[in-house]
This record gives C-alpha cells, sequence and structure tokens, in this order.
C-alpha cells in the first residue's frame, strides 16, 4: 500500500520531467488563436501559405530568410548570425513581431523549417519562454479538426522589433577551422569541444553530391548524427527522457560545448533543439555549414573513399 502511494505521488514529477519546453500543443495552442498577445507564424512558401493556412497566422518563409542570408553574405558579415541585426529588425518589424507577443511557429512539411525559424529569433534575442513549436506540425492541428483558412495573409500592424543578439548560440568559421586543424595535427578532437555533422549520411560520405557545392565530403574530426534521430512519429520530437538514454548511449558528453552543422543551418536547429532537450548547455551552430565550407577549396575536408 506504501509503495502505491508513493508511486502515486512521483507520477506527477515524472510527467514533469518528460514535459518539452519548445513545443506547444495543438489543443494548448487553440485556446491562444485568438488571443493578440499571441502570433502563428506559417513557415512554409507564399503558395503553400495561401492554399491553407491556421486561422489569422501570419507568413515567414524560412527559405526566402536563408536566400536573403546567402545573397546578401550576412552571416559572413554578422559573426554567423543567421542573419544581420539591421536585416532581422527590418523583417520582423513588417510583420508585427515583438518580444512582449508569445510566437507560435508552425510547419508544413519538415519540422526544421519551425526550428529554424525559432533559432533565427533565438538569437536575435528573443525571450526563449515565448517561442514555441506547434507539436506535430500543421498536420496534427488538422487532425484535431482546429480551424484553417485559405487566402492571402492579413493585414499586419507594424511594430518595432529590437534585437539583442545572441553570439554565444553560433559557431564562426574561424572557431571551426580551429577545432578542424587541431584534429589534423594531433589525430583527435581537442577536449571539451565536439564537432557533430547532422546531414544525412551520403551528404556525410560525400557520396551525394550536392547542387551549387563544389567539394562533397565532412569537415575533419565531425562525428555523424542524422538530424531526423530526434524527431517523433507523430509528435515533432521523440519523449525528452528517450533522447536523453540515447544520447547517452552515443558517449557524447553533454558538458562539451556542441558544434552543430548541416548545409545552410535549418537541419542543425532541429538538432540544436533536440541536445538541449537532453541538457546541453553549450550548444552551438556553424551557420555557414556546408555550404560555405564545401565552396572554400582553402578548408580542409574529408574526402569520399574512392
Amino acid at each position: 500500500m506504501i509503495k502505491k502511494f508513493i508511486l502515486f505521488l512521483l507520477i506527477p514529477f515524472f510527467a514533469l520531467a518528460q514535459t518539452n519546453p519548445f513545443v506547444i500543443s495543438p489543443e494548448k495552442a487553440f485556446d491562444y488563436l485568438n488571443n493578440k498577445e499571441y502570433i502563428f507564424i506559417d513557415t512554409e512558401d507564399k503558395m503553400s501559405f495561401e492554399k491553407e493556412h491556421i486561422k489569422g497566422a501570419i507568413n515567414i518563409d524560412v527559405m526566402y530568410l536563408q536566400d536573403i542570408a546567402i545573397k546578401n553574405g550576412e552571416k559572413q558579415k554578422c559573426n554567423y548570425l543567421p542573419l544581420c541585426p539591421d536585416t532581422s529588425k527590418k523583417i520582423f518589424s513588417e510583420k508585427g513581431i515583438s518580444k512582449d507577443k508569445t510566437v507560435i511557429i508552425y510547419y508544413k512539411t519538415v519540422p526544421h523549417k519551425a526550428s529554424y525559424l525559432w533559432f533565427v529569433l533565438y538569437t536575435m534575442g528573443f525571450p526563449e519562454e515565448k517561442l514555441k513549436i506547434l507539436d506535430g506540425g500543421f498536420k496534427l492541428w488538422k487532425e484535431k479538426k482546429l480551424p484553417t483558412e485559405t487566402g492571402k495573409e492579413r493585414k499586419i500592424k507594424a511594430s518595432s522589433f529590437q534585437p539583442n543578439p545572441r553570439y554565444d548560440a553560433v559557431a564562426p568559421l574561424k572557431e571551426v577551422l580551429q577545432y578542424a586543424n587541431y584534429v589534423i595535427t594531433y589525430g583527435k578532437r581537442p577536449k571539451g569541444t565536439i564537432l557533430i555533422d547532422v546531414r544525412h549520411f551520403l551528404e556525410y560520405a560525400g557520396k551525394q553530391p550536392m547542387r551549387e557545392i563544389k567539394r562533397a565530403g565532412h569537415i575533419p574530426g565531425a562525428k555523424f548524427l542524422y538530424w531526423k534521430w530526434f524527431s517523433g512519429k507523430k509528435h515533432t520530437f521523440k519523449p525528452v527522457e528517450k533522447i536523453k538514454k540515447q544520447i547517452k548511449k552515443l558517449k557524447i558528453n553533454l558538458d562539451d560545448t556542441i558544434i552543430l552543422y548541416c548545409t545552410i543551418g535549418n537541419r542543425s536547429s532541429f538538432a540544436y533543439l533536440g541536445f538541449r532537450l537532453a541538457g546541453a548547455k553549450k550548444v552551438k551552430i556553424y551557420t555557414g555549414g556546408w555550404y560555405e565550407w564545401g565552396n572554400r577549396e582553402d578548408l580542409p575536408i574529408v574526402e569520399p573513399r574512392r
């Protein structure tokens, strides 16, 4: 009887331990649908948005953000932030986003579209507790038969978004190059830091050349961990406790500085949140990614085996 009573008391504790602070359920998000203190953001392209979106949502195409960053060399100009502060101020102010609002971000196709916008806003100083990803994305929202609409984006009242960059969330090229050179020189990674490639294994192995990128392979010393490893089947992420247990099996020290990279930062952003869920405190993204590294012939790579 006493054991049963103790177990009953522990149930809320276990439930709390497994909660994911980065997501919000469709049911809970629905409670805020008409609340002016909340903004729903669709991260797909304009055509997809106008075809159908959550009622009252606004549209920020994350690939458009990447296009701007690449075209203007924003990452390189602004110490590898995903966007320069002035650019983010203009874009997010036009979309009526301010730090006194809570943002609920959702995806229709791949979850890293939502996590990338989360990361961009986070690096611009947006309060973490006010950044949420819709669990299960648009698909789960529709499965719950929650309200959607079609047509163009509603008229938006501009705000005054004030960036306050978090440079500790990004790793500049110089830092990653120092890591690679250490590995080349000493045959092992520097103590206290680990570099992780979250692309598909064929990309990591250099067996899948990519359009607009000159070279295939990976950065010397990079460990492979596919970004989808963190994703759930129906929900955005696997349960928190499961992620923690599997990270332990991979023998990745969560006290180390963890630097992630993919091609342009989208997939890395999803893994970034996955590692944060596991308890890592020092996680960074090399936002230049393989798009920059693979196109710079002066940078060292591990080429595919012949």
